[in-house]
């Protein structure tokens, strides 16, 4: 096993920025906790993804801490629960079940003889009032706890977020589902779902391709909910008291 804790040099809530190319994030916000730590590892001692962990830059200027996890090199498998990614220059190879996706693309099945490593795990625990945001190509993001601002890019990875006060979500093939929203939400998939349990907001931008798209507003949300997919169904409960523009193309809309 490889790895390696970075703390915070500053006590209280902080904005953290992790690029993972591929990968998980596990994120706990602790109301008892007075300093963030972030701690990445591998069950591999050697081999890329020991390498990518040992090789992972952190720079702090203040409140905000930023860590960068390297890129592994081309034709590398990574061993993941929704299959497998095989890294290239051109961005994320993802294979399931013997089908090969670039970018999110099907592409051909079958993956060759290639050499395969140990994901890398990043385990965050943040201070209450803290943010965060992940950029990645294929990485999964959980957040346990509230978070004050959120911003996740990944090619494939899915999101799922106990709760944000203002979350902004970019993803190709997967999903986002969050618990709660309490201020702002703007949310952008291709075939992945986007899913919102309770929206206490006042203002929500919600778009798919083919993907579903469901938001639960309750009596304490106000403002505008925007809610557009082109083939995939959208659902939108309790949200007559607000100003909704909704649609899918051959889709089911349901208000």
């Amino acid at each position: 096993m490889t790895e390696r804790t970075f703390v915070s040099a500053t006590s209280g809530p902080i904005v953290l920025g992790l690029s993972l190319p591929v990968g998980s994030v596990r994120v706990q916000v602790l109301n008892n906790l007075t300093t963030a730590r972030v701690t990445l590892r591998t069950d591999d001692s050697t081999g890329p993804a020991a390498d990518a962990v040992n090789r992972t830059r952190g720079e702090q200027n203040g409140q905000v801490l930023g860590i960068e996890v390297p890129d592994m090199p081309d034709g590398v498998i990574v061993r993941g629960n929704r299959g497998t990614t095989v890294m290239h220059s051109v961005g994320s190879v993802n294979v399931v079940g013997g089908t090969v996706r670039i970018n999110g693309r099907v592409v051909s099945g079958g993956r060759g003889n290639m050499s395969t490593v140990s994901p890398i795990e990043v385990v965050v625990c943040l201070p209450a009032g803290s943010s965060f945001g992940l950029v990645g190509t294929s990485a999964d993001a959980e957040v346990f706890g509230y978070i004050d601002r959120m911003e996740f890019r990944s090619v494939s990875g899915d999101l799922d977020a106990d709760g944000v006060r203002q979350l902004t979500a970019n993803t190709t093939s997967g999903d986002i589902n969050v618990g709660r929203i309490t201020e702002r939400i703007t949310a952008h998939a291709v075939s992945g779902d986007i899913e919102v349990r309770l929206y206490d907001g006042s203002a929500a931008t919600l778009n798919t391709t083919s993907g579903d798209i469901e938001l639960q507003a309750t009596d304490a949300a106000s403002g505008r909910v925007s809610a557009h997919s082109v083939s995939g169904d959208v659902r939108l409960s309790g949200a007559h008291h607000l100003s909704v523009s909704a649609d899918s193309v051959s889709g089911r809309l349901r208000r």
